[in-house]
């Protein structure tokens, strides 16, 4: 007597596997998401009190984080994905009226 796998069995099984490469996808996805909007919020916070500090006068040319720190714009800054603190001698200048940051 030969075992018969039955068409019941096919569908549920592809059904599963469907749906869990589906779950899987969509949870990377999702997490993906949420690191780089992290990482946004992060960036966002430096720059803003680094161009604060630019507009208030407190800071000329090139600073860095530890600048920003001793001035209390920024306590210490951790890297919200990995919870490394970010390099203290990151490189912060103005201009055009824009903060450029090299992040790298």
């Amino acid at each position: 007597m030969k075992n018969k796998i039955s068409s019941f069995s096919i569908v549920a099984s592809s059904l599963v596997i469907t749906i869990s490469i589906i779950s899987v996808a969509s949870v990377l996805k999702i997490n993906n998401k949420h690191n780089e909007r992290l990482l946004y919020a992060m960036q966002s916070k430096v720059e803003y009190k680094a161009k604060r500090c630019y507009l208030e006068n407190n800071c000329s040319g090139a600073i860095t984080l530890n600048d920003l720190y001793a001035r209390n714009y920024l306590t210490e800054v951790v890297n919200p994905v990995t919870k490394e603190i970010i390099d203290s001698s990151l490189a912060i200048n103005y201009v055009d009226d824009k903060i450029v940051i090299n992040w790298n």
